[in-house]
């Protein structure tokens, strides 16, 4: 953390001030403060992971910007919530909860990465005041249209091609996901297995539920951003092997004002394989888009 400049925190909170039960405590990364001038950053981890994805992106993005990045419910060190209460509007209402006790409900910047990026989407299409724009990197598509065979399999209970419980398994998630050589493959693995072991049972359980009750009705999660009329820029990776690139063209068809990068040799861990391009592109896409926002106020008050 401290190479990417930022701090930890925790907040809690109260749903329900006469029910101890229904306090939640979210973690989450922190570097810079709010500027009235520039949107904040918020960044959204993909399943089974946490707020750390986001640092090798964060490092490489200016210290002007203010970042946040969160554990989502389920993930990570946020506290408070069981595999049943994962649900894709769940996240999204819960999102929407911490942004407000962190006053942070105009002028923020969404990014999000695989099921991050479906949060996002989803965030957008139901609470479009609260964002200035959004960037997603390869969330899930809908549809038999776009499903790729880890997709399928996954949808037929196969979950240790995305939740591997062996190294062999590691190994074969790994090649299918980055398309970066692991060096010291067993050490890594080790690693994987010390943190992830614990909780594979609890991933399984939301992933189960997820395919069962969320992603059946992804399409019409997503509908609304057909109205969503503040920029979008949507990242993927051309080998990707779980979100198919197609579904990048599905969502710059459906939001109005957005804009497609490609990355080549990248996979579907786009903040693995490619940490600076998507700094450097999310910084541009800020830049340009905030600016123009800024000139045609200026020209409205002229």
């Amino acid at each position: 953390m401290r190479r990417a400049g930022v701090k930890k925190r925790f907040l809690t909170i109260n749903k329900n001030d006469d029910d101890e039960d229904e306090r939640i405590t979210f973690c989450y990364c922190e570097r810079g403060s709010k500027d009235s001038h520039k949107p904040t950053l918020v960044f959204i981890h993909g399943f089974s992971s946490d707020k750390h994805t986001w640092l090798t992106v964060i490092k490489n993005i200016p210290h002007s910007f203010h970042c946040i990045a969160v554990d989502m419910p389920g993930h990570g060190e946020t506290t408070g919530f069981s595999e049943e209460q994962v649900t894709a509007d769940n996240l999204v209402d819960n999102l929407k909860l911490f942004l407000d006790e962190l006053n942070l409900n105009e002028s923020i910047c969404l990014v999000g990465t695989s099921m991050g990026g479906s949060v996002v989407a989803m965030f957008a299409a139901k609470y479009p005041s609260y964002v200035k724009m959004i960037c997603v990197l390869a969330p899930v598509p809908p549809g038999e249209e776009y499903e790729t065979e880890m997709i399928q399999q996954i949808r037929s209970g196969t979950y240790n091609v995305l939740l591997p419980e062996t190294h062999e398994q590691f190994y074969a998630t790994a090649d299918a996901m980055t398309t970066k050589k692991l060096h010291l493959r067993r050490l890594l693995a080790n690693g994987y297995f010390k943190t992830r072991l614990p909780t594979l049972d609890h991933h399984k359980k939301i992933l189960q539920l997820a395919f069962e009750n969320d992603y059946p009705n992804l399409e019409q999660s997503y509908s609304q951003l057909k109205d969503f009329t503040c920029p979008s820029l949507i990242i993927w990776g051309r080998k990707d092997q779980l979100c198919a690139v197609e579904g990048a063209y599905y969502f710059s068809n459906l939001i109005p004002k957005s804009e497609v990068i490609l990355f080549d040799d990248c996979g579907h861990l786009i903040t693995n394989d490619k940490p600076k391009e998507t700094a450097k592109s999310i910084v541009q896409f800020l830049k340009e888009n905030h600016s123009s926002e800024e000139d045609s106020k200026t020209d409205t008050n002229s």
